[in-house]
Parts: C-alpha cells; structure tokens; sequence
C-alpha cells in the first residue's frame, strides 16, 4: 500500500509529496476513521525517504487535524468532516489509465454515524426484535412515531397514524397513488423531474404534462389544469431535483388553492427539503396544507442504503393504501427499522455536517463552472445537483466528448416527460471539491470538443 512509486512530484517537495499521498488514501476510501499508518521508520523505508521527511509531513498533517498520534498506539486518522460524512460513494470505475467520473447518478454514502448506530443495536434492539417476525405492513409504530416527532419539530404536525413506512421516496410515491386510485386522467409536473415519477404516474394510468421547473408561473399552472382537468399535480417543491431550486414562499399558497379549484390532488415530495443550501429562511413546506399528500426519504439526507421513505396523509387515505399497494412487499425491512429509529436521534448532526460539505462541493463546482464558454445556471437554493444549461451546443454532443474526457453526466431530455430537452445536463455536487475541479475541467475540454 505504501510505495515510492505512489508519490507524485507534481505534489511539490518530498514533504508534500507524502502529506499529498496520505490525503490521497483518505479520499480514495484506503484510509478511514481510525486507520493506523505505518510507524515512521516503517513508512520511510517503504517510501524511500529520509526519516526527517516522513516526520515532518507527518507532523504537518497532526498540526492541520489529519492525524493524532497516542503514545503507544500509534498514528491513526482523526475523525475529520469528510470521513464522517463521505456524501459520495467511493468510484472504482476506469477508462483506460485514468478514472472515470461517472455522476449520472445523485447517490450518497453513508455517514459514519451508521456504523456507530449498527454497533449500538446489535447489542440494544436487535437481540429483542430478533423474537418476532419483524414490523408490521406500512412500518412499527415506534418508527412511526419517532418520524412523526420530527416532522412535527420540521414545523408539520403529524400524528403517528398519518404515515405509512415504505422502502423508499418512490415507493411512497407508488402507495399513494394506489391508495387515490385516480387513473385513467392526466398527472401534471414539473419539467424536469426526477425520471422514476414519469413512469410510476403512467403506471397508474395518468398521462404526464409539464410545467416549467424553477419558473413555476402559476398563471401557467391555472391554465394547464383549466386544460386538462389533471387528476393529480406531483412536485418537488424544495431544493428540486434536477435544477436544485425551490418553488418561491409566495407562489405556494396559489399552488394549493390552483389544485383544490380544480380538484386535484396534491402530491408533495419533499426528499431534498432537510438539504436547505440557501442564506435566508426556507419556505414553509405544502406539507402544512391541509389534504395535501407528501412523501419523504432518508436515502438522500443519510444514505442510499437505508432503504426507508414515507407517506404523509389523513387517516382514511392512510386506510386505503393500507389495502392497495401492498404493503408487505412495499415497506422497510426490521433492520432498516432498527436503523432508522436510532439514526432519527442522531439526523441534526448529519444533516449540520452533510450540508456544510456540500455548500463546498457547490462553491467548488461553480467556480470551476465560471471558467467555461457557452454555459449558464442559476445557483441551487438546495439538495445536491446542478441544472446545467449549454448555450452553443446540443447536450448529447457535449456528453458523447465528455465520455472521451472520462466523464459520465445525465442527459437533460431523461428528466423531462417528452424527452424533448436538448440543453441541459444535470451535474451531482456531491464529489469532494478536487473532483468537481476535475470535473468542470474535462467538461471544458468536452465543450471544445463538441464544438
């Protein structure tokens, strides 16, 4: 693991060159929370270098919080920000001799909280749910009411007997409109979307129509419904993803009252809400209006792994997608539950961590984004993706050289329900800041490619 040949010149003196390196392991995954180095005779012999070199780079990396070293134990990593919160799993993907950046996808890591809380239950409530058969269809009650206490704190009360546990955002999403059973009609949405509601909202025999994402005139919106009498209006209205906007605080209210005239039902899914990026106060959520329906997950605030969302609505709908969609097949494992209940304890920390870093990632992949002809964006007020706008060429060109520079993006046209958009691709910040520095460099080299 440790060779001379890992060093890289181009890191500057023989000192930075092994600060560099170590770094290096830390992002790249080798080298985790409490991972103990090699001693420093050790690590000079295996390097090649001079013991005096090994001790100052490593004595630079304790002064900068990197390391701690304890008598008789070693040299090991401290728990720094981005080990407890890696937000993006580690790529192993390779185009050649260079790694390939693949960001087709907004996935996040674990927080090393996770591991903290699966050590905790395998000895507190795993060994007791271990006498049953698991939770019941639609979640256990103590998860219900756990996630209730917090979306009361969020500012929307909830009673435990108002959500329905499912094994995702998506899921949740399925089980409500199998519990409104509205089809054949229209469904209208923003455009773009997240892609997984096109198909769920067909699925149910609704056809798709859009309405401008992070324009969201409502004027627009009142004459859309006057149109096509939709059965059913599905937003994302904080931090949206693709473009990472909000709906604005004063248009809200329109939303709701356009949905009851026209006796739509209100579909809210506010995934991205907890990741608010923006200085200022967060608009209130649909979610505080009365028969609206909203949706939720953990697998963007925590972890794509933990496979736990909701459903939040009244009681007799919560009764009808009781016996519609499924449940048993549909909702949380008992050991996403476990985790889940004791994760919710410990979320204001993650979250506190989770959007400081990606404030970075953002302010990282903008800066970098300024230095690029021919294209624009409006900066996201949240959740974890850019909306990026080319403004001399077509996207695919754009991403068919990106692939050449080994870079993987999402097309625009996947996000919208005609496929019709030529102009965007959307862009994760969810890469340490080098990366998106790398990023929007070989988006450069693409952009001149493609022209």
């Amino acid at each position: 693991m440790w060779r001379g040949s890992d060093l890289d010149p181009a890191d500057g003196t023989k000192t930075e060159q092994v600060e560099a390196l170590v770094l290096r392991r830390i992002e790249r995954g080798d080298l985790s929370i409490g991972s103990r180095l090699p001693s420093e005779r050790v690590l000079s012999e295996r390097l090649g270098l001079s013991r005096v070199t090994v001790v100052r780079a490593l004595d630079q990396l304790r002064a900068d919080g990197v390391l701690e070293t304890k008598r008789g134990s070693g040299t090991h990593v401290r728990p720094l920000d981005r080990l407890l919160d890696p937000i993006a799993p580690v790529s192993t993907v390779t185009a050649g001799d260079q790694p390939m950046l693949d960001l087709r996808f907004a996935t996040t890591a674990a927080p090393h909280d996770v591991a903290e809380v699966v050590a905790q239950f395998v000895t507190g409530g795993l060994p007791q749910a271990m006498g049953g058969d698991g939770p019941p269809s639609g979640g256990s009650v103590e998860l219900r009411t756990a996630l209730a206490e917090r979306l009361t704190k969020e500012g929307v009360p909830t009673e435990p007997g108002q959500l329905t546990l499912t094994v995702g955002a998506a899921a949740g999403l399925n089980a409500a409109l199998a519990g409104l059973d509205l089809g054949p009609g229209v469904a209208i949405t923003e455009s773009p979307t997240y892609p997984a509601a096109f198909d769920l909202l067909r699925k149910h025999r609704l056809d798709v129509v859009g309405w401008p994402a992070g324009v969201w005139d409502t004027d627009q919106l009142a004459h859309l419904c006057r149109r096509h009498k939709p059965k059913v209006i599905y937003l994302q209205a904080d931090n949206h993803n693709p473009t990472g906007l909000s709906l604005p605080a004063d248009r809200r209210t329109a939303v709701v009252e356009i949905a009851r005239r026209y006796d739509a039902a209100l579909i809210s899914d506010e995934t991205m809400r907890p990741l608010w990026l923006a200085s200022g106060d967060q608009p209130e959520p649909l979610s505080r209006y009365p028969r609206t329906v909203s949706v939720g997950s953990l697998s963007k605030t925590v972890w794509g792994g933990l496979r736990v969302g909701w459903v939040r609505t009244g009681r007799q709908l919560r009764r009808r997608i009781n016996t519609s969609a499924q449940l048993s097949v549909v909702s949380p494992s008992a050991l996403d539950d476990l985790l889940a209940q004791e994760i919710l304890g410990r979320l204001d920390g993650v979250l506190s961590r989770r959007k400081k870093r990606l404030r970075g990632n953002l302010q990282a992949l903008e800066t970098g984004l300024k230095a690029l002809d021919g294209v624009a964006w409006t900066t996201p007020t949240g959740g974890m993706t850019l909306w990026l706008e080319l403004t001399e060429v077509r996207a695919r060109r754009v991403l068919e050289a990106a692939r050449d520079q080994g870079l993987l993006l999402g097309a625009g046209d996947l996000f919208t329900p005609d496929g019709t958009d030529r102009r965007h691709i959307r862009i994760p910040f969810t890469a340490t800041p080098g990366t998106l520095r790398l990023v929007a460099s070989r988006l450069g080299s693409a952009l001149e490619q493609a022209r």
